[in-house]
């Protein structure tokens, strides 16, 4: 009689595998004592049994290879190693009542799967397993929560930035960190920065390369302005206001702010977003005059050019207008530093005028949800008007958002737009454009294959 193993941990913290080798030990032993022979170990390190969503892939295999006869029983340390969900055991017991002579022993307790008595036992076994482990993770969820509300950092892997203790600065991760921020409102592109870093030698905190959405992840991430994250959102006090983490902030919260402004503008996601960053320099701002849509770069190899072209019908465009492209980003490059040069380009930062109906909105919130904890207010009272204050606050946020998009755009702009273009990256020079241009609108050519006509070009200034 061909017998499987199965051992399984729900944590392995430093991933020596020693639990599930000490199961297997005790498991071979008393498989000796029963006479049987081990043809296969089946072995879940670090894989919890409990959670539902978790799928345990040597369990999976196991219960493959007992029911299509590959072996002809189960010997496991214990039942809650085996199984945590009673839907996990039901599976089990479908096998053995399809497979007569199937064998399942445990370490710990006389438990076979193979008799009434043993299921029955089975069952009741894992049900009280499965309460247990429901009580534990909620008094987890609950001190993860006042952990979060106290602004204590928890376990996990170190945040890039912060050294070991996750509360102190690491001096040279957060001048990058900062230096990034700097050079993503200036308007350098992520994939530019992580191209620098992995030059550089830096890795994640995990030592991995750095790719553009984990760099996104980072840059969005609360924790750098100072806030304590709970369940990937700001973590809030009971009376409904932000929590600071008790670890110094990578950045101030009106620089962090704005890079997300940036990092979530609409048209930094677009279809016309090339994949190693913006290919041609008017991407996303040349538009069809015909049909309004955007008009895309379009790459000629042969003769080593490209063009903009108003596509269809992937695009929703109609197809009708096109344009050289060189001579187009020339055009606009010259006309951006006409423009400039007759301006005065400095500009002086103001607060962003809604910000008191912001606070004003949160606070009312909190109003609302402390006469409910007190009993004073109905839920029927509370509940409706917390949502509609929650749909304004969503509503100003994302105001913010594009008002400070255009901030950082004027305020990254340089003061001489003619000496510092030689040295800027298409990023760059784009964020320039955008902060003088809305669109440049082109119309269709007269004659096909005519000289470039600067006259179909309509610069729509902000």
């Amino acid at each position: 009689m061909d017998i499987g193993l199965y051992s399984r941990i729900s944590e392995d913290l430093d991933g020596t595998g020693l639990g599930v080798a000490r199961q297997e030990e005790d498991c071979r032993k008393l498989a000796d004592l029963r006479g049987w022979s081990v043809s296969k170990v089946y072995q879940d390190n670090d894989v919890p049994a409990f959670k539902s969503k978790v799928v345990r892939p040597q369990f999976e295999r196991m219960l493959t290879d007992l029911e299509s006869g590959v072996i002809d029983g189960v010997v496991v340390h214990d039942l809650d190693r085996f199984a945590r969900q009673p839907v996990d055991l039901e599976r089990a017991i479908r096998i053995f009542d399809a497979r007569a002579g199937l064998r399942f022993a445990t370490v710990q307790s006389d438990i076979d799967l193979s008799s009434p008595d043993g299921r029955t036992m089975a069952r009741v076994m894992v049900a009280f397993a499965n309460n247990a482990s429901m009580d534990t993770s909620r008094r987890v969820r609950r001190k993860h929560l006042e952990l979060a509300q106290q602004g204590i950092p928890v376990g996990g892997n170190r945040p890039f930035g912060y050294k070991k203790d996750k509360a102190t600065l690491d001096p040279e991760e957060a001048s990058l960190l900062q230096q990034a921020a700097k050079d993503l409102l200036a308007g350098v592109g992520l994939h530019t920065i992580c191209r620098r870093w992995n030059e550089a030698g830096v890795l994640t905190t995990v030592g991995n390369p750095w790719r553009k959405q984990v760099l996104r992840n980072l840059l969005l991430s609360p924790r750098l302005a100072g806030y304590r994250v709970y369940q990937g959102a700001v973590a809030r006090d009971p009376a409904g206001r932000p929590v600071r983490g008790q670890y110094p902030p990578v950045l101030d919260v009106e620089t962090w702010e704005a890079v997300c402004a940036v990092l979530r503008d609409p048209a930094r996601c677009g279809k016309h977003v090339h994949v190693g960053g913006r290919k041609y320099l008017l991407s996303g701002l040349v538009r069809c005059s015909e049909c309004g849509a955007v008009m895309h770069g379009n790459a000629n190899e042969k003769w080593q050019t490209f063009s903009y072209a108003c596509k269809v019908p992937t695009s929703g465009g109609c197809g009708k207008v096109a344009i050289t492209g060189p001579k187009l980003d020339s055009l606009i490059t010259d006309l951006i530093l006409r423009y400039l040069a007759d301006r005065s380009v400095e500009h002086r930062a103001e607060p962003w005028p809604n910000d008191a109906a912001l606070v004003d909105a949160t606070d009312k919130i909190a109003e609302l949800m402390k006469g409910f904890r007190d009993g004073q207010l109905s839920a029927d009272l509370v509940f409706p008007n917390v949502r509609e204050l929650e749909d304004r606050i969503a509503r100003l946020r994302e105001e913010r958002s594009r008002w400070l998009s255009k901030e950082v755009a004027l305020e990254s702009r340089p003061i001489d737009a003619a000496e510092a273009w030689p040295g800027m990256d298409t990023d760059q020079r784009r964020l320039v454009i955008q902060s003088v241009l809305s669109a440049v609108v082109v119309r269709p050519a007269v004659k096909r294959g005519g000289r470039f006509d600067p006259d179909r070009v309509k610069p729509v200034w902000v």
